[in-house]
């Protein structure tokens, strides 16, 4: 009896643990055996035959504290929601036990932040030196035409330059008493031939030594054969052109006594010319004799360019410079092409192939370069997802070494095999991401021992300045804040501003394709400039202007209208400005000049190494129009 009454107590322990343990849901029916309890707690306790709904632990919400926004960062939430700035998902922040180097984004956010994929591409790239070059006649395809005789000359039939001549023309007439001398000796030799041939061959002889005379004294057969049919000494003898081409100097005139071997005419066969280019020391070693260049003459912008063979390069440098002188042969179908023209030879170096992305995709800094790898497709249930249309993408940061550039593309001679997918467009964002939300640094993959670097909860967003009559309607209001960056980067800036005032000067002088190649040098520059320099408040502060700033000037590139230039220019020198004010450059005085009848009178401003007004926004229309507002020192 005693022995029933305690295994029914026990066995009502075992109902009561399991009932808790499963969240005090238990069965009605008390014949439930010990077994069968005893699967209820194993249940209870084991939590890998199913999956946490998202609230409860361990769930997306379990395992985030906060959310923020990937382009407001001071935005944070301790639930899932939407930015009030942009309207944007809210991520959430990575704590330790996620992929701390992985981004996920939703396909909305892939789009407000104009984040594209593309695979990696192979080709060949290499950099652009074009050299100014004139065409020239070619000296092998020229003729001189000189007197055989002395004479007089007696008539030209052309008289004029660049008249085109064939073989067998007649191009003058002389007098001339040696050459009258010879026909009347071959008149003589061809009679005694006649009279005495026949029994002495020696005539026959003093024939042919007198008719070869007048050969080497510049009568033609025919002629020759006319003296011998009339037996009339010719006074005045026509002269013919020994080859064809067109006349390119005339030497002689009438009436004109000339010596033997006087030059008469130059002719020039204008089928093949020369391109005549100069060569700096450091180009010189990217061109050798047999290379074959793209010509582009001036004038035939429109059609496809010539292709010249590399005949000469001069061992020597031209008297009084530092330039040697090139030599390409070029075919001239027709005689389109005439000498003197100006044309442009495309110099290819440093050519690679291999794998290429475009500039924007890497991101550079003091520790190398990276890209962002689509590692997977996230769909609805937050997994990876081969589907072509997924709600997301994940992106993984990878270290890379690059090769040759241009100003769009970047060659890739490591990190890459060619598979990946990677982020054309974007990348910056994804590394601020990384830097300011994750605390990990994307060269190392590691978590920054600051962890995450978000705004505490209680930051919002500032509200902004309204704008005064002197700001322009595209460029941000208020003074930025102050901030104490290192030389090096001071440095860095520094070389992003010189190379900004090669865009200004492009911008004055109305030249939309000179302005495309200064946006591509000031981009280089922005792409030399360490962030990781920078920590905290700062960073953040510089990667607000990096973007404001390379989005302003892949407008300029984007676009051959210069009024459409020069509005993406207000805003790329507004987030200039606000740099040069936040962090400081090398002793240098900056000139913040202002034009109020800029942008269609809404007034807009430029940075200048000098004090005396050139406006880019007019040029020479208003050169000297506006002044100057602050001298930053």
């Amino acid at each position: 009896m005693i022995r029933r009454w305690i295994y029914g107590s026990a066995a009502l322990l075992m109902l009561l643990n399991a009932g808790c343990k499963s969240g005090g849901s238990t069965s009605t029916k008390g014949t439930d055996s010990t077994g069968r309890h005893s699967a209820q707690i194993a249940s209870s306790d084991d939590h890998s035959g199913h999956n946490h709904g998202p609230n409860e632990e361990g769930g997306a919400t379990g395992r985030h504290s906060a959310y923020t926004c990937p382009m407001h960062p001071q935005i944070v939430q301790s639930s899932p929601g939407t930015c009030p700035i942009c309207s944007m998902d809210l991520v959430p922040v990575v704590k330790t036990g996620e992929k701390a180097a992985e981004i996920v984004l939703s396909a909305s956010q892939m789009q407000l932040a104009n984040v594209t994929v593309q695979p990696v591409s192979s080709g060949s790239i290499g950099n652009n030196t074009v050299l100014n070059a004139r065409l020239a006649t070619d000296q092998q395809q020229t003729d001189v035409i000189s007197s055989r005789v002395a004479g007089r000359i007696e008539r030209l039939y052309v008289k004029e330059t660049g008249q085109p001549i064939r073989k067998g023309q007649v191009l003058y007439e002389i007098y001339s008493e040696p050459l009258l001398t010879q026909q009347q000796e071959y008149l003589i030799a061809l009679q005694q031939e006649a009279e005495l041939g026949t029994t002495e061959k020696r005539y026959s002889q003093f024939r042919q030594a007198a008719e070869q005379k007048l050969r080497l004294y510049g009568m033609t057969a025919e002629q020759i054969a006319g003296l011998a049919r009339t037996k009339k000494v010719l006074p005045r003898i026509p002269f013919v052109a020994p080859s064809g081409g067109t006349v390119t100097e005339i030497a002689a005139s009438e009436g004109q006594y000339v010596g033997e071997g006087a030059l008469l005419y130059r002719l020039a066969n204008l089928g093949q010319l020369w391109v005549e280019a100069e060569l700096y020391a450091g180009e010189s070693r990217y061109v050798k004799v047999g290379d074959r260049l793209p010509v582009q003459v001036v004038g035939y912008e429109g059609q496809q360019p010539q292709t010249a063979r590399v005949a000469f390069i001069n061992p020597e440098y031209r008297a009084g410079s530092q330039v040697l002188v090139m030599r390409a042969v070029i075919s001239n179908p027709g005689g389109r092409y005439q000498p003197g023209q100006q044309a442009r030879v495309l110099l290819r170096h440093g050519v690679q192939r291999g794998l290429t992305l475009p500039v924007d995709a890497v991101v550079r800094a003091g520790q190398g370069a990276v890209v962002f790898v689509q590692t997977g497709q996230s769909g609805p249930t937050g997994r990876q997802s081969e589907g072509r249309t997924p709600d997301g993408s994940a992106f993984q940061p990878r270290l890379v070494q690059t090769g040759t550039e241009t100003d769009q593309r970047v060659a890739i001679t490591k990190g890459l095999n060619g598979d990946e997918t990677i982020a054309m467009s974007g990348a910056y964002l994804l590394y601020s991401e990384l830097i300011l939300k994750k605390g990990v640094n994307p060269f190392t993959q590691k978590l920054d021992d600051g962890g995450a670097k978000s705004t505490p909860d209680g930051e919002t967003n500032p509200t902004p300045v309204a704008a005064t009559p002197t700001t322009s309607a595209n460029q941000s209001s208020g003074s930025p804040k102050n901030h104490a960056a290192p030389n090096a980067f001071k440095k860095q800036l520094t070389g992003v501003y010189e190379a900004s005032l090669k865009l200004t000067e492009s911008l004055v002088g109305f030249d939309a394709n000179r302005s495309k190649a200064a946006a591509g040098g000031v981009e280089k520059a922005l792409s030399g400039v360490d962030m990781m320099l920078l920590s905290g408040q700062a960073h953040t502060d510089w990667m607000k202007y990096l973007n404001a700033m390379n989005a302003a000037l892949k407008a300029i590139r984007g676009t051959g209208d210069l009024e459409k230039q020069r509005t993406a220019y207000a805003q790329f020198e507004d987030g200039l400005y606000r740099s040069v004010k936040a962090f400081g450059i090398t002793d240098k005085p900056i000139y913040r000049q202002y034009c109020p009848m800029a942008l269609n009178n809404k007034g807009s401003y430029w940075l200048s190494d000098k004090e005396p007004i050139r406006n880019p926004y007019f040029g020479d229309q208003m050169l000297t129009c506006g002044e100057t507002k602050e001298v930053i020192r």
